[in-house]
């Protein structure tokens, strides 16, 4: 996931360079704007991305012992820092280095002595190109009301889950969440007062699972939450998907207490009472395909209604 680069966020640049003096006209450039860390070595870079991924690097050519260009490299093959956008910053002026540079994946490139004015606007062009290409991405992998995962990235997130539990041979769990009594609220009230409960919705579903689990929105008032690393027991996995499944449970019954907004008049306030049916497929490694998974866990959910909604039923394969 790409850095955050909101209006209230300050942008954050990494200098890489081995001299103090280009290092110390750059930070009197930027450190008034931007949070500047540096770094003078290309050893001492990689480390800094990894401790804390910058907005953007302004990084030397000519370093001993690792280059610039090799920096790079390592950098654009690591999934987690390969967007971040790197300009060199090098005393050489030639073509071909400018046309190597531009090829490992920066995205700029300027010659030494800098001119603050240029490196300055530089800098902040390539900020805002990449802040629209997170906008951009957020839109495409995220839900619109809620800023949940949609069904994309649930996907992506699905395949990695599954490849990590064929890795270390720990069961993963898939639960579908149905609202039960959505619909009325919607169809009395009005589909601005449904967009309250389900921003409500969402907020505690999130705080119901660990960071490294994901939540997203299915659809309408369907949410999915994917589980991840529990254990390579089936049983103890059973029992932890269980306990987290009754944590949600009882987190989405409790009332919603919701503003009504009529034009011409004040707002009021109205509780509203929205269970959730939950259905939980759990899964280890590749034996089945995602479709099979998430097919597992919309089976069991609608099991949970059939037995009186606000209910938790696990997917039992037919023996």
């Amino acid at each position: 996931m790409g850095p955050n680069l909101a209006s209230h966020h300050v942008p954050s640049l990494l200098v890489v360079d081995d001299q103090p003096i280009n290092i110390q006209t750059l930070y009197q450039i930027f450190s008034s704007t931007h949070q500047v860390r540096v770094a003078t070595t290309g050893a001492q870079a990689l480390e800094a991305c990894a401790e804390k991924l910058p907005d953007l690097i302004l990084l030397d050519v000519m370093m001993p012992d690792m280059d610039g260009h090799e920096v790079c490299q390592r950098l654009k093959a690591d999934e987690r820092m390969k967007e971040i956008p790197i300009i060199f910053v090098t005393a050489q002026n030639d073509p071909h280095d400018e046309a190597l540079g531009l090829e490992l994946g920066a995205v700029d490139f300027i010659t030494k002595p800098v001119n603050a004015a240029v490196v300055r606007a530089r800098v902040n062009t390539h900020l805002q190109l990449r802040q629209a290409l997170d906008q951009v991405r957020k839109m495409a992998f995220h839900d619109a009301l809620t800023g949940l995962p949609n069904r994309r990235l649930l996907g992506d997130r699905l395949t990695q889950a599954m490849v990590a539990s064929k890795r270390s041979g720990h069961c993963g769990a898939l639960m579908f969440l149905d609202l039960d009594n959505f619909k009325p609220l919607n169809d009395v009230h009005g589909h601005e007062t449904g967009d309250q409960l389900l921003l409500e919705a969402a907020n505690r579903l999130l705080t119901c699972v660990r960071e490294t689990d994901t939540v997203a929105r299915f659809g309408g008032d369907e949410f999915v939450v994917l589980l991840s690393g529990l254990n390579t027991d089936l049983n103890e996995s059973t029992r932890r998907a269980q306990e987290i499944a009754e944590k949600i449970r009882t987190s989405l019954a409790a009332p919603y207490c919701l503003t009504l907004k009529q034009e011409g008049k004040q707002p009021t306030s109205v509780k509203h009472q929205c269970t959730a049916s939950i259905g939980v497929a759990l899964f280890l490694g590749q034996n089945s395909s995602q479709v099979e998974v998430i097919k597992w866990a919309d089976i069991a959910m609608y099991q949970a209604k059939e037995a009186g909604r606000n209910q938790i039923r696990f997917f039992e394969p037919a023996k």
